[in-house]
């Protein structure tokens, strides 16, 4: 399966290197294609997995413990929730949380159904509430699911750490290790690598970015690749070193930092408003996710709002699929069925209904008070919202400090993004101790983020995600479908 995915890694990687345009014009027909005729099996497939993943949870088989009656969870609570943290969200955070409610705030389809006029105080709310349902149960349904399973039939049934895993009650022992079970590890891995790379590729913009305002460094693509190279080299050298060691200390540390710059942001913003902003936020989303979650655009311009928007998220969870279920199923033996469910899905979603209210309601909160501050840097690249919104929160010295903590935060998060994915990618070929494997797939992650960076930058990242996303959404249905068979037979 490895030499497979090589060959077609290697092809990808040679026509970027013999025609850019040739590859990008192959990267976005092939997207159109997906979002044009399979835009409903991304809203289905996210749906029906919250769904499931609903009923699990308060199923009475949902006390059932991920392994023997006995065992122990290996890590802490606090060390669990570093490690769900830093790998399913990570530098996403960072880059979307300022970028993508002012993006909505100036125009969406949602504003124009309400009769809302864009960049108005009346459009902030809708625009928190679009950033939210990108971020919150749907996404962690998807990982929930596949990360359940993985755990149910790896734990109780003594199965090795890979997606075909999810699938034995589908393909059962006879087929399970022959080629239906490693064309799903295959898919597997290629999600992994799409979906890690378009995350490392915009968070390596990000990067960028904020090494400008410190530094006055260029924004352009050679840093971009130089970061790449930089940081990668770093993420071989984490998974190598171990999750017990490399990855849950960088994980932890990624935590506490994340909560200074959050603090600061909330006290030195609009305090009392952005409270209030987060009470708002929670009741809106949870009276809405539903009906979002069930939503298809008619006109043309809907389709394309969402094409750019909610399918790209839902394919970029998807890709991101494999790697974070599996990685959430190596450090969760011994949860219940029931705290796995809860926590993974419930903790994150706090945190991101949180996160974003503050960080876009900061961000909305100074381009009503000053329009074009931040509307301007955001619309010239989604990289520079961060900046924007840290460089007018403070005095400059208090502003610098802020922006060289994102700096910070975006170096370690991608640095745990790459190294959790080298770690998932080497179980998916069952070597996971493997040295020389480790090396080889952090590079070839650092190769394809450079390539898909060169070809298109934000596009071609977003097309890779969605592309890759459609297998994988049937990947989903079938982990769904033999989740059910077992529950309803009693053999989960």
């Amino acid at each position: 399966m490895s030499w497979v995915a090589l060959a077609l890694l290697g092809s990808l990687l040679a026509l970027a290197a013999i025609s850019i345009e040739t590859a990008n014009e192959i990267l976005t027909h092939t997207k159109d294609l997906v979002v044009r005729n399979f835009d409903w099996a991304f809203v289905g497939v996210a749906t029906a997995a919250l769904a499931l993943v609903a009923l699990l949870a308060v199923h009475p088989r949902a006390n059932v413990r991920l392994g023997a009656e006995d065992s122990e969870p290996e890590f802490s609570r606090f060390s669990w929730f570093s490690m769900l943290f830093s790998a399913g969200l990570a530098s996403g955070l960072l880059y979307w949380a300022a970028a993508e409610p002012i993006l909505h705030f100036q125009g969406n389809p949602l504003l124009a159904q309400a009769g809302i006029t864009p960049s108005t105080e009346a459009a902030a709310q809708t625009a928190i509430r679009i950033t939210i349902f990108h971020w919150g149960f749907h996404g962690w349904g998807m990982y929930v699911l596949g990360g359940l399973a993985i755990s149910v039939y790896a734990y109780r049934h003594d199965r090795p750490l890979t997606i075909r895993t999810a699938l034995y009650p589908i393909l059962g022992d006879r087929w399970i290790d022959r080629w239906p079970g490693h064309t799903i590890d295959l898919i597997g891995l290629l999600g992994t690598v799409f979906g890690v790379a378009t995350s490392i590729g915009l968070a390596a913009t990000a990067l960028n970015a904020t090494m400008s305002s410190l530094f006055g460094v260029d924004v352009a693509l050679k840093n971009q690749m130089l970061i790449v190279a930089f940081v990668c080299a770093l993420g071989i050298a984490s998974a190598v070193s171990g999750v017990g060691r490399g990855i849950r200390r960088l994980s932890e540390l990624n935590v506490w930092i994340s909560a200074v710059l959050f603090t600061s942001v909330l006290v030195l913003g609009p305090f009392t408003e952005l409270l209030m902003g987060i009470v708002t936020s929670t009741l809106d989303y949870l009276w809405t996710f539903l009906p979002l979650g069930l939503w298809l655009g008619e006109t043309e311009e809907e389709i394309r709002w969402q094409s750019s928007w909610t399918i790209f998220y839902w394919g970029w969870w998807l890709a991101w699929m494999p790697f974070v279920s599996l990685f959430i199923a190596r450090i969760s033996k011994g949860r219940t069925i029931r705290e796995f469910v809860l926590a993974v899905m419930g903790v994150p979603t706090a945190v991101i209904i949180i996160w974003m209210s503050v960080f876009g309601g900061t961000a909305i909160h100074q381009e009503l008070a000053n329009p074009g501050s931040v509307t301007g840097p955001v619309n010239q690249d989604y990289s520079l919202g961060i900046v924007a919104i840290l460089d007018q929160l403070a005095a400059p010295g208090v502003s610098l400090a802020l922006t060289a903590i994102a700096l910070f935060l975006l170096f370690t998060w991608l640095v745990t993004s790459l190294d959790s994915a080298t770690l998932v990618i080497c179980h998916l070929i069952e070597r996971p101790d493997a040295k020389t494997q480790q090396v080889l797939w952090g590079s070839i992650l650092a190769a394809v983020t450079a390539s898909l960076i060169w070809m298109g930058g934000v596009s071609a990242l977003q097309a890779a995600s969605i592309i890759i996303g459609l297998p994988l959404a049937g990947v989903m249905v079938l982990i769904g479908a033999g989740l059910l068979k077992d529950l309803f037979k009693g053999e989960l």
